[in-house]
């Protein structure tokens, strides 16, 4: 019983003392120096996929319309490299096509319908319009000035190389597009490649990051998760957890590190989570909380 006092004793001593120790120097990147100072920033989730067919330049245009802050897309490869937005790793969902994305060709998917899957009311709102599932460089060429959330679906170093290229080529014709975009991924290996190969662009973290991030936050010990991400997209809850906790969004707060939360489209859920000190929603319903703030 003596022995197990003493290592018990020894335990809150060390962990007192992390406690006490101090933290890193919180994050810089130009990607939040241009965050929303007043209020949390409204995040356009499939480019604003509520008002429009997702992940297309007429959701994108919707958003911008309707004061998004930034344009959150998901990204596709298709049989012949090219980035495309789209979110699911096939077409036929949100086309009048079939067929796995990466069996395609990036004429092949430009000539499809991108509204034909449109899940708002009416479904037929966009049909005829000539929507089409856009190419990455030219969704990045119509708004170099807005700022953007990418995230990579395919879970390859392929898709993390070209993600680099499509931002670096950008910025050569934008200057300063490279500092407009944070790039994200459920798979943490993609991330890590992005990140050796295009270090200078702002990420987010991926899946096992994030939790464990949770887990030493609730700890009070995420000053020593040694993640390299600007910012964090989560869940309101996940797995039965309250993941936007207090002691993660403080946690977060004194790294440096922009708290994103999806997806969002109740008034109610969004001036709670505002409340708690959120920097980011992410929503299908731009409009919603632009009306919510008053803008």
């Amino acid at each position: 019983m003596r022995g197990v006092l003493i290592v018990l004793a020894v335990l809150a001593a060390a962990y007192g003392t992390a406690l006490l120790w101090p933290g890193p120097e919180p994050v810089s990147h130009p990607w939040l120096d241009a965050q929303h100072e007043t209020r949390a920033e409204r995040i356009a989730h499939g480019g604003g996929l509520g008002r429009a067919p997702a992940n297309t330049i007429a959701a994108l245009e919707q958003a911008v319309a309707d004061g998004a802050d930034v344009l959150e897309v998901d990204m596709q490869m298709t049989a012949d490299g090219f980035l495309v937005l789209l979110h699911d790793d096939s077409v036929d969902r949100t086309t009048n096509g079939t067929g796995r994305i990466d069996a395609l060709r990036l004429n092949d998917v430009t000539a499809l319908d991108a509204a034909f899957g449109y899940e708002g009311e009416p479904a037929d709102r966009f049909a005829g319009q000539g929507i089409t599932i856009p190419a990455v460089y030219d969704a990045f060429a119509a708004f170099p000035d807005m700022r953007w959330i990418v995230e990579i679906k395919p879970q390859t170093e392929d898709a993390a190389m070209a993600t680099c290229m499509a931002i670096t080529e950008t910025d050569m014709g934008h200057p300063g597009f490279a500092n407009r975009v944070l790039v994200g991924s459920f798979h943490d290996d993609v991330l890590r490649r992005f990140r050796d190969i295009c270090p200078g662009i702002a990420t987010g973290m991926g899946r096992r990051e994030a939790f464990s991030f949770y887990v030493m936050a609730r700890l009070g010990l995420a000053k020593f998760h040694p993640t390299r991400a600007v910012a964090a997209q989560l869940p309101p809850r996940a797995s039965g957890l309250d993941v936007i906790h207090p002691r993660l969004v403080d946690a977060a707060h004194a790294r440096g590190i922009a708290v994103q939360v999806w997806t969002i489209n109740e008034p109610d859920e969004m001036e709670a989570l505002i409340a708690r000190g959120v920097d980011g929603i992410i929503t299908d319903r731009i409009d919603v909380m632009a009306n919510l703030q008053g803008e």
